[in-house]
Protein backbone atom coordinates (compact mmCIF):
# COMPACT_ATOMS: atom_id res chain seq x y z
CA UNK A 1 0.00 0.00 0.00
CA UNK A 2 2.61 2.15 1.07
CA UNK A 3 4.73 1.72 -2.45
CA UNK A 4 1.35 2.67 -4.16
CA UNK A 5 0.85 5.72 -2.10
CA UNK A 6 4.54 6.76 -3.10
CA UNK A 7 4.35 6.36 -6.49
CA UNK A 8 1.19 7.87 -6.53
CA UNK A 9 2.63 11.19 -4.93
CA UNK A 10 5.87 11.18 -7.40
CA UNK A 11 3.36 11.02 -10.68
CA UNK A 12 1.90 13.89 -8.85
CA UNK A 13 4.71 15.82 -8.21
CA UNK A 14 6.32 14.83 -11.73
CA UNK A 15 2.90 16.06 -13.47
CA UNK A 16 3.26 19.46 -11.71
CA UNK A 17 6.73 19.93 -12.47
CA UNK A 18 6.21 19.25 -15.95
CA UNK A 19 3.28 21.68 -16.18
CA UNK A 20 5.11 24.47 -14.62
CA UNK A 21 8.05 23.65 -17.32
CA UNK A 22 5.30 24.31 -19.88
CA UNK A 23 4.40 27.51 -18.37
CA UNK A 24 7.17 28.77 -18.14
CA UNK A 25 9.26 27.94 -21.06
CA UNK A 26 6.60 27.77 -23.70
CA UNK A 27 4.01 29.59 -25.22
CA UNK A 28 0.94 27.51 -23.47
CA UNK A 29 -0.45 30.15 -21.63
CA UNK A 30 -0.74 33.02 -24.59
CA UNK A 31 -2.11 30.40 -27.06
CA UNK A 32 -4.95 29.27 -23.92
CA UNK A 33 -5.71 33.07 -23.79
CA UNK A 34 -6.36 33.87 -27.44
CA UNK A 35 -8.38 30.27 -27.75
CA UNK A 36 -10.52 31.08 -24.74
CA UNK A 37 -10.98 34.56 -25.16
CA UNK A 38 -9.09 35.49 -21.99
CA UNK A 39 -6.02 37.77 -21.49
CA UNK A 40 -2.67 36.37 -20.36
CA UNK A 41 -2.94 38.18 -16.86
CA UNK A 42 -6.02 36.18 -16.26
CA UNK A 43 -4.46 32.82 -16.67
CA UNK A 44 -1.30 33.94 -15.37
CA UNK A 45 -1.50 36.71 -12.66
CA UNK A 46 2.69 36.99 -12.56
CA UNK A 47 2.28 40.58 -11.23
CA UNK A 48 0.06 39.22 -8.67
CA UNK A 49 1.88 35.66 -7.63
CA UNK A 50 5.42 35.83 -9.11
CA UNK A 51 6.71 39.03 -8.93
CA UNK A 52 5.55 40.43 -5.33
CA UNK A 53 7.00 36.78 -3.87
CA UNK A 54 10.42 37.32 -5.21
CA UNK A 55 10.25 41.10 -4.15
CA UNK A 56 9.99 40.19 -0.63
CA UNK A 57 12.80 37.52 -1.11
CA UNK A 58 14.79 40.45 -2.05
CA UNK A 59 13.85 42.51 0.45
CA UNK A 60 15.22 39.92 2.79
CA UNK A 61 18.53 39.79 1.27
CA UNK A 62 19.07 43.33 0.86
CA UNK A 63 19.95 44.24 3.76
CA UNK A 64 23.00 42.09 4.28
CA UNK A 65 24.34 43.53 1.23
CA UNK A 66 27.90 44.48 1.48
CA UNK A 67 28.93 48.53 0.10
CA UNK A 68 30.60 47.78 -2.96
CA UNK A 69 28.85 45.13 -4.42
CA UNK A 70 27.75 45.03 -8.16
CA UNK A 71 23.84 45.13 -8.54
CA UNK A 72 22.16 42.88 -11.28
CA UNK A 73 18.85 44.37 -12.35
CA UNK A 74 16.32 42.93 -14.71
CA UNK A 75 14.20 39.70 -15.52
CA UNK A 76 14.40 36.47 -16.21
CA UNK A 77 17.58 36.55 -18.50
CA UNK A 78 19.63 38.13 -15.80
CA UNK A 79 17.73 35.99 -12.80
CA UNK A 80 19.51 33.57 -14.41
CA UNK A 81 22.79 35.03 -14.99
CA UNK A 82 26.02 33.90 -13.22
CA UNK A 83 26.67 37.30 -11.95
CA UNK A 84 30.14 36.05 -10.54
CA UNK A 85 31.21 34.94 -13.84
CA UNK A 86 31.18 38.71 -14.21
CA UNK A 87 32.72 40.18 -11.52
CA UNK A 88 33.26 39.76 -7.64
CA UNK A 89 30.98 40.59 -4.87
CA UNK A 90 27.90 40.89 -7.04
CA UNK A 91 24.17 40.42 -5.95
CA UNK A 92 21.82 38.61 -8.52
CA UNK A 93 18.02 40.81 -8.67
CA UNK A 94 16.07 39.41 -11.77
CA UNK A 95 12.50 38.60 -11.23
CA UNK A 96 11.11 36.55 -14.25
CA UNK A 97 8.10 38.08 -16.08
CA UNK A 98 9.21 41.61 -14.71
CA UNK A 99 8.63 44.64 -17.35
CA UNK A 100 10.23 48.12 -16.96
CA UNK A 101 7.44 49.91 -15.16
CA UNK A 102 7.80 46.32 -12.53
CA UNK A 103 11.32 47.15 -12.22
CA UNK A 104 10.92 51.28 -11.30
CA UNK A 105 8.97 49.90 -8.57
CA UNK A 106 11.03 46.55 -7.55
CA UNK A 107 14.09 49.25 -7.02
CA UNK A 108 12.26 50.91 -3.91
CA UNK A 109 12.90 48.13 -1.67
CA UNK A 110 16.99 47.89 -2.91
CA UNK A 111 18.35 50.05 -0.03
CA UNK A 112 22.04 48.34 -1.30
CA UNK A 113 21.58 50.08 -4.66
CA UNK A 114 22.31 53.54 -2.59
CA UNK A 115 25.65 51.84 -1.11
CA UNK A 116 26.39 49.43 -4.27
CA UNK A 117 30.01 50.20 -6.59
CA UNK A 118 27.71 49.94 -9.97
CA UNK A 119 24.45 48.79 -10.92
CA UNK A 120 23.96 46.12 -14.22
CA UNK A 121 20.32 46.97 -15.87
CA UNK A 122 19.11 44.65 -18.52
CA UNK A 123 15.23 45.08 -18.75
CA UNK A 124 12.78 45.13 -21.56
CA UNK A 125 12.21 41.85 -23.02
CA UNK A 126 8.86 41.30 -21.38
CA UNK A 127 7.64 44.55 -22.13
CA UNK A 128 8.42 43.84 -25.96
CA UNK A 129 6.39 40.27 -25.40
CA UNK A 130 3.54 41.82 -23.83
CA UNK A 131 3.20 44.87 -26.64
CA UNK A 132 4.13 47.66 -24.12
CA UNK A 133 7.26 48.64 -25.23
CA UNK A 134 5.68 52.40 -26.39
CA UNK A 135 7.32 54.83 -23.93
CA UNK A 136 9.78 52.57 -22.59
CA UNK A 137 12.92 55.16 -23.43
CA UNK A 138 11.15 57.35 -20.24
CA UNK A 139 10.85 54.02 -18.40
CA UNK A 140 14.64 53.73 -18.45
CA UNK A 141 15.22 57.36 -17.94
CA UNK A 142 13.14 56.40 -14.63
CA UNK A 143 15.29 53.55 -13.75
CA UNK A 144 18.47 55.69 -13.83
CA UNK A 145 16.78 58.48 -11.90
CA UNK A 146 16.46 56.14 -9.08
CA UNK A 147 20.26 55.33 -9.09
CA UNK A 148 22.50 58.18 -7.11
CA UNK A 149 24.52 59.72 -9.33
CA UNK A 150 27.61 58.96 -7.85
CA UNK A 151 27.09 54.91 -8.81
CA UNK A 152 28.41 53.52 -12.04
CA UNK A 153 25.61 51.95 -14.58
CA UNK A 154 26.36 49.20 -16.90
CA UNK A 155 22.73 49.33 -19.36
CA UNK A 156 23.06 46.20 -21.53
CA UNK A 157 20.27 46.54 -24.11
CA UNK A 158 17.44 43.70 -24.73
CA UNK A 159 19.12 40.47 -26.54
CA UNK A 160 17.87 39.35 -29.93
CA UNK A 161 14.41 37.59 -30.03
CA UNK A 162 13.72 34.76 -32.50
CA UNK A 163 10.59 34.26 -34.81
CA UNK A 164 8.79 34.47 -31.55
CA UNK A 165 4.89 34.84 -31.31
CA UNK A 166 2.92 35.28 -28.07
CA UNK A 167 -0.63 34.04 -28.85
CA UNK A 168 -1.78 35.97 -31.89
CA UNK A 169 0.70 38.42 -31.78
CA UNK A 170 4.29 38.09 -33.59
CA UNK A 171 7.17 40.18 -31.85
CA UNK A 172 8.46 42.23 -34.52
CA UNK A 173 12.55 43.14 -34.72
CA UNK A 174 11.86 46.50 -35.63
CA UNK A 175 10.58 46.96 -32.11
CA UNK A 176 13.24 44.92 -30.93
CA UNK A 177 15.74 47.59 -32.08
CA UNK A 178 13.25 50.07 -31.42
CA UNK A 179 13.95 49.08 -27.09
CA UNK A 180 18.07 49.19 -27.90
CA UNK A 181 17.99 52.53 -29.09
CA UNK A 182 15.69 53.82 -26.76
CA UNK A 183 18.37 52.14 -24.07
CA UNK A 184 21.44 53.24 -25.44
CA UNK A 185 19.44 57.35 -26.16
CA UNK A 186 19.46 57.21 -22.52
CA UNK A 187 22.67 55.83 -21.27
CA UNK A 188 24.80 57.54 -23.83
CA UNK A 189 23.11 60.81 -22.29
CA UNK A 190 24.23 60.37 -18.73
CA UNK A 191 27.90 60.39 -18.20
CA UNK A 192 28.08 57.36 -15.75
CA UNK A 193 26.58 55.17 -18.01
CA UNK A 194 28.39 52.49 -20.27
CA UNK A 195 26.16 50.74 -22.43
CA UNK A 196 26.34 46.98 -23.76
CA UNK A 197 24.66 46.43 -27.35
CA UNK A 198 23.33 42.39 -26.46
CA UNK A 199 21.26 42.56 -29.48
CA UNK A 200 24.46 43.01 -31.75
CA UNK A 201 26.63 40.52 -29.88
CA UNK A 202 24.20 37.92 -30.21
CA UNK A 203 22.88 38.61 -33.63
CA UNK A 204 23.89 38.92 -37.68
CA UNK A 205 21.90 41.34 -39.62
CA UNK A 206 18.79 41.39 -36.96
CA UNK A 207 18.92 37.25 -37.11
CA UNK A 208 19.92 35.94 -33.71
CA UNK A 209 23.35 33.99 -34.12
CA UNK A 210 23.06 30.14 -34.27
CA UNK A 211 23.02 28.52 -30.96
CA UNK A 212 22.15 31.56 -28.32
CA UNK A 213 18.68 31.58 -27.99
CA UNK A 214 16.59 28.42 -26.01
CA UNK A 215 13.92 26.50 -28.03
CA UNK A 216 11.57 29.19 -26.79
CA UNK A 217 13.66 32.43 -29.24
CA UNK A 218 13.59 34.21 -25.88
CA UNK A 219 15.80 32.96 -22.97
CA UNK A 220 20.08 32.75 -23.74
CA UNK A 221 21.64 29.31 -24.09
CA UNK A 222 24.73 28.49 -22.64
CA UNK A 223 26.83 30.20 -25.86
CA UNK A 224 24.28 33.07 -24.91
CA UNK A 225 25.42 33.71 -21.57
CA UNK A 226 28.27 33.44 -22.72
CA UNK A 227 29.06 35.93 -25.32
CA UNK A 228 26.77 37.95 -23.05
CA UNK A 229 28.94 37.40 -20.33
CA UNK A 230 31.96 38.52 -22.43
CA UNK A 231 29.94 41.74 -23.82
CA UNK A 232 29.82 42.89 -19.79
CA UNK A 233 33.01 41.76 -18.79
CA UNK A 234 34.33 43.95 -21.83
CA UNK A 235 32.33 47.13 -20.54
CA UNK A 236 33.57 46.87 -17.40
CA UNK A 237 37.41 46.81 -18.38
CA UNK A 238 36.82 49.56 -20.77
CA UNK A 239 34.76 51.57 -17.85
CA UNK A 240 38.05 50.94 -15.00
CA UNK A 241 40.58 51.70 -18.24
CA UNK A 242 38.74 55.33 -18.25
Amino acid sequence: MRLKQFAFVSYLIALHAGLAVALIKTDLLPRAAVKFGLSESALFPEEEMIIPRLREVHQQMDSSVPAGATIFLGDSITMALATAAIAPFTVNYGIGWQRSDQLIKSMDIYESIKRARRIVVTIGTNDLLQGREAGIESRYQAILAKIPSNIEVIMNSVPPIGNTERGARKIEDAKVRYTVMSAKHVCDADRRCRFVNSYDALSSNGTPLPGVLLNDGIHLSPKGYELWISSIRLALASKNNL
